[in-house]
């Protein structure tokens, strides 16, 4: 008997995270989970998987998720009416169309991309498109962003990161600004500040201890749990 071959799942811990973390601040914000959000997260997983079958070469595969993607997206459409994500798909399609390359302004793109889930979930569940789904992009964006250059910099021989090390400091001093800034000027409380502050920290620490040993799957599961507990502390700041 021949044996059927699975699809081909995404092993890395960072791009999933940058996909649902996003997805589940804007619900939290929103307060809503119902039939829209679940089909536009099944959509979403499903052309997820299917670009890392399509990449594996396993056609069957491929056209099969993306059919299921397709079914699942499809009443947002035809019942909801929520047109606008026609363009957040268009905007998908044309990255997990892009090779998946370790250059950094490639992963900075697919980053920007993959965070699209916060304001796509924000309209499907509000029917609005408004300054809260770029808030919520924005700052998933910069929370992804500058995780994603210091994991960099972690990875990076111990040579090159001492060179590294000053771009990430670069980073989130000047999100530490921009967000003071915002928080100054009460278009934001506080609470803002709590929300990036393990992120701010842990960078700060990582640079301090460039020189340590580096072990890997530390690095992946930290990164997760950090990355779930700023999607807790932006829901409370932003709702």
């Amino acid at each position: 008997m021949t044996m059927i071959e699975r699809p081909s799942v995404p092993r890395e811990h960072g791009a999933w995270g940058m996909l649902l973390v996003p997805f589940g601040t804007a619900l939290g914000v929103a307060g809503a989970f119902d039939l829209k959000t679940a089909l536009l997260l099944a959509s979403t997983l499903f052309f997820y998987v299917a670009r890392a079958s399509w990449l594996k070469q396993q056609w069957s595969w491929t056209a099969l998720l993306l059919a299921a993607s397709l079914a699942a997206a499809l009443p947002l459409f035809v019942v909801w009416k929520l047109w606008w994500l026609v363009a957040f798909s268009g905007v998908a399609a044309v990255l997990a169309a892009q090779p998946t390359r370790r250059h950094l302004l490639m992963q900075l793109t697919a980053t920007v991309g993959l965070v699209l889930t916060a304001p796509a979930a924000w309209y499907t569940a509000t029917g609005r498109l408004d300054a809260t789904a770029f808030w919520l992009w924005l700052w998933n964006g910069l929370y992804f962003v500058g995780g994603l250059l210091y994991v960099r910099m972690r990875l990076a021989p111990v040579t090159a990161r001492c060179g590294l090390r000053w771009l990430v400091l670069g980073f989130f001093a000047g999100l530490s600004l921009f967000v003071l800034a915002l928080v100054m000027a009460n278009v934001f409380s506080y609470h803002l500040l709590l929300a990036f502050a393990p992120a701010v920290t842990r960078a700060a620490a990582g640079v301090g201890r460039l020189a340590w040993p580096l072990r890997i799957k530390v690095l992946g599961w930290s990164e997760v749990a950090f990355s779930v507990l700023f999607g807790v502390l932006l829901v409370a700041a932003l709702r």
